[in-house]
C-alpha cells in the first residue's frame, strides 16, 4: 500500500533519462493502512517451502512431481483451461499424490489450486505420511465440499456467480494452521477456506491432524476433472483483513517470503494496459515492488520501493514512485495537487517499461517509467525520478494490482485488464535474469471474485490481470 504525496513531473525523451538531478519530497497526506502492516512476518526462510505446479513446461504429470497411485495416468491437456494454460485432465478413480518441495512441521502452511467441475467430481488433499488425507475440499457441479478427509467431508456452499471465473472453472486458496488455544491440552488446526477470491471468508474448517502434513493428492472422484495452478507453500496467498485496500499479485517480500533472490540492482517489467474504466482519479493503481534485504525480510515501509500508475478516467494515468523511507507515492504530476490533475493520456492496450535502478557508484536510485506508446519530437514519453540511496541491494521483489477504499464509489465501478511481462532482475538491463512461477509466488488480499491475476507463467515471465 501507498500513500500519496505530489511532485512535480519529469518526463523526458531517452537521450535525457539517466541524466536527471534529484527530485525533491513534496509534503506528507494523511496516513493510511501500509500493506507490510497486514503480511505475517517472516524473517527466517528456514523451513519455508514452496511447490509449484502448473503443467506449463511440457512433459507429462510425473515431470511436475506426481505419482499416480490409482486409476487412469492422467494427460495434460492445452485448450479450454482456466485462464488458457494447460491443465492436468484425470478420468473418475484417478489419484495422484506428490511430496516434492515440501518441508514439514511447520505452524502454518497455505494453498491454491484452480479446477473444474464441470465434466467430474475434483478433489484436493494435504496428505500426512501414511498418504491418508489430512484435509481436503471437493467441488461436485458448483457446490464446495471440506474437511479432513473425503470421507467427512461437510457441504459449505456454492460457488459465487458473477465471477470471472467461468466454464466451470473456480480458484480455490486456503490457509490451514494452528489455532491451538494456550489454555487447551489439545492441538487444534483450521482450515481458512476461500473461493474465487478473498473477499470474504467461505468456511472454517476443522482439520485437527493437519500438523501432520507432508505432501498433496489430487484425484477424480467421478467424470473426467480438471485441476491447474497448484501451489503449496508456508507462504501465505489469501489474506482476510476487513477495511484494508484490496490488492493482489505475484512475488515475495515485506516478511512474508520462502526464499531470498541474489542480490540485485536492477529491477525491470513490461507492463500492458490494455483497457480500464474508472469513476475518479488516484484509486486504483498497478505496480512494481523492489526491497532491500531489510525491507524483503522484515515487515516495514523502510528499504521497500515501489513504482506503478494510477489508472484514470478517459483514458489517462498517473505515474508515481515510492522511494523506501515511507510508503508515500510519490507523483511524477504537472501540477502539485494530483485531485484536480487526472494525469497523462495514453492509449488502450499503451506498452509501458518501468525501471527500478539502485546505482551504487553515485549513490543514487533511478526510478523509470516509458511509455512506448506515446510519442514526441525526440522519442517515446518517460518519467525519471533520482533519489539519494546507500542502502543494501535488492533482494525481494512482487507486483500488485491495488484498489483504495476511500473511493466514493464501489469498487465495482472500476474495471481494468492488464498484464505483466518480462519481469527480470539483475545488475544491468542487458542481463537480467527472468522472475519465475517458482519465486512469483501468489497473494489475494481481500480482493473480489471479480478480480483474477491468472497464472505467471515463466515462458512469459508475467502474467494477465483482471479487476
Amino acid at each position: 500500500m501507498r500513500i500519496k504525496v505530489s511532485l512535480i513531473v519529469l518526463f523526458v525523451t531517452a537521450a535525457m533519462a539517466m541524466s536527471l538531478l534529484p527530485i525533491g519530497i513534496g509534503h506528507v497526506s494523511s496516513a493510511m493502512p501500509m500493506l507490510e502492516e497486514l503480511q505475517a512476518p517472516r524473517a527466517s526462510t528456514t523451513g519455508s517451502f514452496a511447490y509449484v505446479s502448473e503443467f506449463t513446461s511440457g512433459g507429462n504429470y510425473n515431470s511436475y512431481g506426481w505419482n499416480l497411485i490409482s486409476g487412469k495416468s492422467p494427460r495434460i491437456a492445452v485448450n479450454g483451461g482456466y485462464f488458457g494454460e494447460p491443465y492436468l485432465n484425470m478420468k473418475q478413480g484417478a489419484y495422484l499424490i506428490s511430496t516434492e518441495n515440501v518441508t514439514p512441521g511447520d505452524q502454518f502452511v497455505s494453498f491454491q489450486f484452480a479446477a473444474n467441475s464441470q465434466s467430474g467430481t475434483p478433489v484436493f488433499s494435504i496428505i500426512n505420511g501414511n498418504g491418508k488425507s489430512v484435509a481436503a475440499v471437493e467441488i461436485s457441479g458448483n457446490t464446495v465440499y471440506a474437511g479432513a478427509n473425503p470421507e467427512s467431508l461437510q457441504q459449505y456452499g456454492t460457488i459465487p456467480s458473477g465471477g470471472v471465473y467461468s466454464n466451470g472453472w473456480a480458484y480455490i486458496t486456503a490457509n490451514v494452521m494452528n489455532t491451538t488455544s494456550t489454555h487447551s491440552k489439545t492441538v487444534s488446526w483450521s482450515m481458512q477456506l476461500f473461493v474465487d477470491g478473498s473477499s470474504k471468508i467461505f468456511a472454517n474448517v476443522s482439520v485437527p491432524h493437519a500438523y501432520q502434513y507432508i505432501g498433496l493428492m489430487i484425484g477424480s472422484v467421478s467424470g473426467s476433472a480438471e485441476i491447474t495452478n497448484i501451489v503449496f507453500s508456508s507462504y501465505e496467498i489469501p489474506i482476510y483483513i476487513p477495511g484494508y485496500n484490496p490488492m493482489e499479485g505475484y512475488g515475495q517480500g515485506s516478511g512474508l517470503l520462502v526464499n531470498l533472490l541474489s542480490p540485485f540492482t536492477v529491477l525491470h517489467a513490461n507492463m500492458v494496459i490494455n483497457n480500464w474504466n474508472v469513476p475518479e482519479v488516484g484509486i486504483l493503481s498497478y505496480q512494481i515492488n523492489a526491497m532491500n534485504y531489510y525491507g524483503t525480510t522484515t515487515s516495514s515501509c523502510v528499504g521497500f520501493f515501489q513504482l506503478g500508475i494510477d489508472l484514470n478516467p478517459n483514458g489517462t494515468i498517473s505515474p508515481w514512485y515510492v522511494p523506501g523511507v515511507n510508503c508515500f507515492a510519490h507523483y511524477f504530476l504537472n501540477s502539485m495537487n494530483p485531485a484536480v490533475q487526472p494525469g497523462f493520456k495514453t492509449p488502450n492496450g499503451s506498452i509501458l517499461t518501468l525501471n527500478i535502478i539502485d546505482q551504487p557508484a553515485n549513490k543514487t536510485m533511478l526510478f523509470q517509467i516509458i511509455d512506448q506508446s506515446v510519442s514526441t519530437a525526440s522519442g517515446d514519453r518517460y518519467w525519471n525520478a533520482t533519489i539519494a540511496y546507500n542502502g543494501t541491494e535488492f533482494y525481494g521483489t512482487y507486483t500488485q494490482l491495488e484498489f483504495q477504499p476511500s473511493s466514493a464509489y464501489p469498487i465495482s465501478d472500476y474495471y481494468f485488464n492488464g498484464s505483466l511481462y518480462n519481469m527480470g532482475y539483475g545488475n544491468s538491463l542487458a542481463d537480467l535474469t527472468p522472475l519465475n512461477n517458482s519465486y512469483m509466488l501468489p497473494f489475494v488480499l481481500d480482493a473480489p471474485p471479480t478480480w483474477s491475476l491468472t497464472y505467471y507463467g515463466s515462458n512469459t515471465a508475467g502474467y494477465n490481470q483482471i479487476g
